[in-house]
């Protein structure tokens, strides 16, 4: 079972969306979602509540300052997959195959988190392939590189162990999580994700 935890809030249909997609696109028939709200207004709300009943998703509301590593944690709290996928909301699912491929690393004793490769919107513009400490900090590799080439010996292409992945789209096995303790809330926005990643690593 794999648990797929979105944070999200006053975006109810950038969330639909995200959501369709899964529905439509996930061939993995044992998972759930989560969803995670931090205080959408009240109309908001009662669409979002609605939506995730006639879905069969879990809605947590839980009203408080925007803190991605708190709401992530809430919902890995109330995950029973054996698998936590954090998904941000403006994520569009569009490989049929996202979470066996994720899964068959997530699943292999070394590894700590597994990410995908994420374009923007209706282009084939590189968003992500992995993070890489630089001189500036932590930085996305090949970020605004075209997806239409290949560059680095496939590094856009296949499956490479890097240092970290974004929270935007995350896969860890839900007992390693724990293990590190998760996200670390005093990290409301930035990093945590790396930090996380990094913590995952210094664990072996």
């Amino acid at each position: 079972l794999v648990s797929i935890v979105i944070p999200s809030k006053d975006n109810f249909e950038i969330l639909r969306i995200c959501t369709e997609s899964i529905k439509i696109k996930t061939r993995h028939n044992k998972y759930e979602v989560i969803i995670v709200d931090n205080g959408s207004s009240f109309e908001t709300k009662e669409k979002i509540e609605a939506y995730a009943k006639e879905s069969g998703f879990c809605y947590l509301y839980m009203p408080m300052e925007f803190n991605y590593s708190a709401m992530c944690n809430a919902g890995a709290d109330r995950a029973e997959g054996n698998y936590l996928l954090f998904l941000n909301d403006d994520m569009e699912i569009v490989d049929e195959e996202y979470m066996d491929k994720l899964l068959a690393h997530a699943k292999r004793p070394h590894a700590g988190a597994v990410g995908a490769k994420l374009l923007y919107p209706s282009s084939e513009i590189i968003q992500h392939v992995g993070i890489t400490n630089l001189n500036c900090g932590p930085s996305h590799k090949l970020s605004t590189f075209s997806d239409e080439k290949e560059y680095y010996f496939g590094r856009n292409r296949r499956s490479y162990n890097v240092l970290a992945v974004t929270g935007a789209c995350m896969m860890v096995d839900r007992e390693k999580y724990f293990q590190v303790g998760g996200f670390s809330d005093k990290m409301e926005i930035c990093y945590n994700d790396v930090d996380l990643c990094i913590s995952l690593y210094e664990k072996g």
